[in-house]
């Protein structure tokens, strides 16, 4: 396995904004975690089938046999594909930030002989805003409000509104008392 990511354009040039190659970063602890699980799930498809050859087993386990190895090759695939998509990114956010003017001056001090700037040390990692296109979503009907009347609904309304007005011209004697 490589450690270094080639573009398949021809943009080892330093004006086409694009460096040769990229290299990734393999973290311990990913990778830690990525060989345990697929080893892990090795051996359960292992166990599943020794459980299928027992006088007990079943076709599910057989099954799950066959499913354990494909997790644990999907972990692996996962982990290559997020190392990859880590590098494209800082690929993509570091000529963005060099054509902000925020880095990169072609007058810089560090600037190697080849004409290609030089990185500092730590990695910048800029957010790139994306939003969903205006067109990609269907467009929703206007909810008209449309109330539907229920009359049985307003008679009970009015009847409590008329008992709230005779209570109020009774004054306290209807209230209810609490004892003490």
């Amino acid at each position: 396995m490589s450690d270094t990511l080639s573009h398949r354009t021809g943009g080892g040039d330093p004006a086409s904004g694009q460096p040769a190659s990229t290299k990734v970063r393999h973290r311990p602890s990913w990778i830690a975690f990525v060989v345990l699980g697929a080893i892990f799930c090795l051996g359960m498809g292992f166990w599943q089938l020794a459980r299928y050859q027992e006088a007990t087993g079943t076709v599910q386990n057989l099954g799950y046999t066959f499913m354990w190895p494909f997790l644990a090759g999907f972990l692996v695939y996962a982990y290559l594909k997020y190392v990859r998509l880590e590098a494209e990114e800082a690929d993509t956010a570091l000529p963005a930030v060099d054509a902000a003017g925020d880095e990169g001056d072609d007058d810089e001090v560090g600037d190697h002989p080849d004409g290609t700037p030089s990185r500092s040390g730590s990695r910048r990692r800029e957010k790139i805003v994306t939003e969903i296109p205006a067109d990609l979503l269907p467009t929703r009907r206007p909810v008209a409000e449309v109330r539907a009347r229920d009359e049985g609904l307003d008679a009970y309304n009015s009847y409590l509104a008329e008992l709230a007005r005779q209570d109020a011209a009774a004054g306290d004697r209807h209230q209810e008392r609490h004892a003490t």
